[in-house]
C-alpha cells in the first residue's frame, strides 16, 4: 500500500479549550446491534463477516450503550490530548483521524471526525496493520 503523505502544512496542537468539546457520537454504519442512535446499518452474516448496503466489508463497533459512548468520548479526548492525530488538508478545527490504544487490553481504536468544527467522531477497533495503513509504521503523536 502506498504511504500517505505527511500532513502539510504542520498545524499547531489543539488548544486546551477545544479538547473538552470533542465527543464520540458513533455511526449506524458500524453498528450491528441497536445502539443509542437507533437501528444498526451493519449486518453480520452466518460467516461472521460484516457487511452493509453498497459495501463489501465493514468494521463493526461493539459500543452500543450510553456507558460505552462515555468511555469512547474519554478515549477521543485522550487521543487529542496526547497528539495522536493526523490532520488532512481540508480539516477545520479538529483533525480528521485520531488513534488510541487502550491501556488494559492494548486494543487499538481509530476515530474519524464526522464534524470538524464541533469535534464529533465515530470510531471502531482495528488491528495493528490497519493502524499502520492510516498512520504509518511508527505510532507517534503530533506533539
Amino acid at each position: 500500500m502506498a504511504r500517505r503523505p505527511q500532513q502539510l502544512p504542520p498545524r499547531t496542537p489543539l488548544a486546551s479549550t477545544q479538547i473538552p468539546i470533542a465527543a464520540y457520537v458513533g455511526s449506524a454504519e458500524h453498528k450491528a446491534k441497536r445502539w443509542w442512535g437507533g437501528l444498526p446499518q451493519a449486518y453480520v452474516g452466518p460467516s461472521g463477516a460484516a457487511t452493509r448496503p453498497k459495501k463489501q466489508k465493514t468494521t463493526v463497533c461493539p459500543l452500543v450503550n450510553v456507558a460505552d459512548r462515555a468511555l469512547a468520548t474519554q478515549w477521543v479526548r485522550a487521543a487529542l490530548s496526547a497528539g495522536q492525530y493526523r490532520y488532512l488538508e481540508a480539516d477545520q478545527d479538529f483533525p480528521s483521524r485520531i488513534w488510541y490504544r487502550e491501556g488494559e487490553t492494548g486494543q487499538l481504536w481509530i476515530g474519524y471526525c464526522i464534524n470538524s468544527t464541533q469535534g464529533q467522531y465515530k470510531g471502531w477497533p482495528v488491528e495493528e496493520e490497519d493502524h499502520i495503513a492510516v498512520f504509518g509504521s511508527v505510532a507517534r503523536s503530533c506533539r
